[in-house]
Formats: structure tokens, sequence, C-alpha cells
């Protein structure tokens, strides 16, 4: 079950919950569990769900026009995924999902999401929460490109995601830091001989 405790720290919004709303809102969802490398959304698929990851690490990738897979996204414990172009411009996944290690994740229809969270104030809170908090990751990212220097960019992830760094391969790495593996690799050992 999801540790609704720690979700109240991570998510303000979940402290006006009760244990009614709650309870409701987990009839609608279904737990899916995945191996290692697993895929559970390809490139156009129309299916629109919220994926909650309980346990485990999933990242979202493309197949560019050279066959190459470039990653884009990398979710973790306690965050949710999903794919905003079928979710809000009713158009197929541009993305896959691929589990990077076992994982489990709490999935729920939007439709029905969107069915439960209507008239109830305080899901509609938590959802404007959710729509908010991904509209400013997305605008970091951008920031992040246009204000931050590669080695910059690394030093935030490393910041803001220091359990990643054993838990992701380096080329998925340095795909979300928009660099290639060599050049991660040059900052890294840049910053090492720095702290000598």
């Amino acid at each position: 079950m999801i540790d609704f405790e720690k979700l109240k720290h991570v998510f303000p919004f979940f402290q006006e919950l009760s244990s009614e709303d709650v309870f409701e809102f987990l009839q609608h969802t279904r737990v899916l569990k995945l191996k290692a490398g697993e895929v559970f959304l390809e490139q156009g698929s129309r299916k629109s769900n919220i994926y909650f990851v309980k346990e485990g690490l999933i990242r979202s990738y493309f197949v560019n026009e050279k066959g190459e897979e470039i990653t884009n996204r990398l979710r973790y414990e306690n965050q949710a995924m999903s794919c905003y172009e079928i979710d809000l411009l009713n158009e197929p996944s541009r993305f896959n999902l691929q589990a990077l290690e076992p994982t489990e994740l709490i999935v729920m229809e939007v439709k029905t999401m969107r069915q439960i969270v209507h008239g109830n104030a305080k899901w509609e809170a938590g959802l404007r929460f959710f729509t908010n908090s991904s509209l400013v990751q997305a605008l970091a990212v951008v920031d992040d490109f246009i204000l931050l220097s590669p080695e910059q960019r690394y030093l935030k992830f490393v910041k803001e995601h220091p359990e990643l760094l054993n838990r992701v391969p380096n080329k998925y790495i340095a795909n979300v830091l928009g660099i290639t593996p060599v050049s991660l690799s040059r900052i890294r050992k840049r910053i090492t001989t720095k702290k000598q």
C-alpha cells in the first residue's frame, strides 16, 4: 500500500484528505509490477494513464530516426508520470516508458481520475498542485538549458537527485542533461580534479 504519511511530507495537499477520500481514490487504481528492462508503454500508444511510482525507477525515452534511444525523464519513488501528449493533446505518445529496475506502479486511467476529482475540492486542489508542479519542472528544464552550462546542469542533477547516480546508467543521465556520455565523463573528471 502507498505510504500516505510520507506523501503528506512530499505533497502538502495530502494533509487535507480524509481516509474516505483516499479510500475512494484507491478503489479505482491497480498495481502494475514490472521487471527490470520491461517497457510498459510504447511510442504510438493512446493509453491515457497516470503512473505513481511506489517502488522502483522508470525512464521515458524516444527512438530517433537513427534508431538511437534518447532518455528525457526519470521518475522514482513517490513521483508520478503520465504522457501529456495523450492526456492534453489527444495525440499518441511520443515516448516509451520503461522500468529500469524491478518496479511497482499504482496506475489509474486519467479519465477515471478526472471523474473522481470533479466536484471534490480537495482532489481538485491536488490535481492543480500536480499540474502546476509538472509545468514548473518542465519550464525549469528549459531554463536550465538556456541559463546553465553542462557542468552546472550536472551539479544541479547531483544535488537534486543524488540517489540516482548509482541507480541510472551514465548514458541515461547524459541524455537527460543534453550531453554525450563522453562529455559527462569529462565533466566528472574535471570536478574530481578541482576537489583535489
